[in-house]
């Protein structure tokens, strides 16, 4: 399983839509994903009407060594090759619990590896913050020989979001540098691009175009068919499949997935 994460420390910048969104098109394509929502407040479970895993056997307890079972007990099949790992509420005390635990930077990524064979693809939904948690998700998705991997930065098109930017890469080579592995940045996805923002939006999408590296890997713009699938629970791509946004979610998966 190649694991990518989703990851971006500023709240807000469309994580959670550029998952399942991005999930979904590359499920259309006929590869397995699943979609993690590794975020305490549970958005993806919740955009995709699902419920929250049982309090007995949550990701949580599974990462900290709580609870022994197997992860595939609590996966959802979604949609055809579309799994979900849905959240649970103890997910807030994730972070506390990694603080107190020995090698937690691997935890997610060893809890993860009895699934590595039953899926092409897993999207780590991530929280909105630089903490334990995050650190686990972006060593879940290192780079690993015969797979593929890495960070996929959903970004707004606003001042603010350079400057989340810097501090995400800045951390990333921080625990690159500690760990002693390698993450790849696989590019920016500037989201709900609305360009009726005039100069400002221009000049920041400019600036994250001509970064290079990362790349801009797509550019996904306000849309109302967006937010009216995330009310219907489903993708965009299955409510309105030949719509403007499902053609840039496929593009994206194109890009991550070549």
């Amino acid at each position: 399983m190649d694991i990518y994460a989703v990851m971006n420390q500023k709240g807000g910048v469309g994580k959670t839509a550029n998952t399942l969104n991005l999930a979904a098109a590359i499920a259309e394509r006929g590869e397995r994903v699943l979609a993690v929502d590794f975020d305490p407040q549970g958005h993806l479970t919740e955009a995709l009407g699902l419920n929250e895993s049982p309090d007995e056997t949550t990701l949580k307890q599974k990462v900290l060594g709580e609870w022994s079972g197997d992860l595939r007990e609590i996966v959802v099949e979604y949609r055809p090759n579309f799994w979900v790992l849905p959240t649970n509420i103890d997910m807030f005390l994730l972070d506390r619990g990694l603080y107190l635990s020995q090698g937690r930077e691997f935890r997610l990524a060893r809890a993860l590896e009895e699934l590595e064979d039953l899926f092409d693809v897993g999207l780590l939904d991530c929280p909105p913050s630089l903490g334990a948690a995050s650190d686990a998700a972006l060593i879940a998705a290192r780079r690993r020989a015969g797979r593929a991997g890495g960070a996929i930065v959903p970004v707004e098109a606003e001042d603010s979001s350079i400057r989340a930017l810097r501090l995400l890469l800045r951390q990333m080579g921080t625990l690159t540098d500690v760990m002693g592995v390698e993450i790849d940045v696989l590019g920016l996805v500037p989201s709900r691009v609305d360009i009726r923002g005039g100069n400002i939006v221009t000049s920041v999408l400019e600036a994250f175009r001509s970064l290079g590296d990362p790349p801009v890997l797509a550019e996904i713009r306000a849309r109302k068919e967006i937010r009216e699938a995330w009310r219907a629970h489903v993708s965009v791509l299955e409510y309105a499949p030949t719509s403007d946004a499902a053609a840039w979610y496929r593009d994206l998966a194109k890009a991550v997935r070549p």
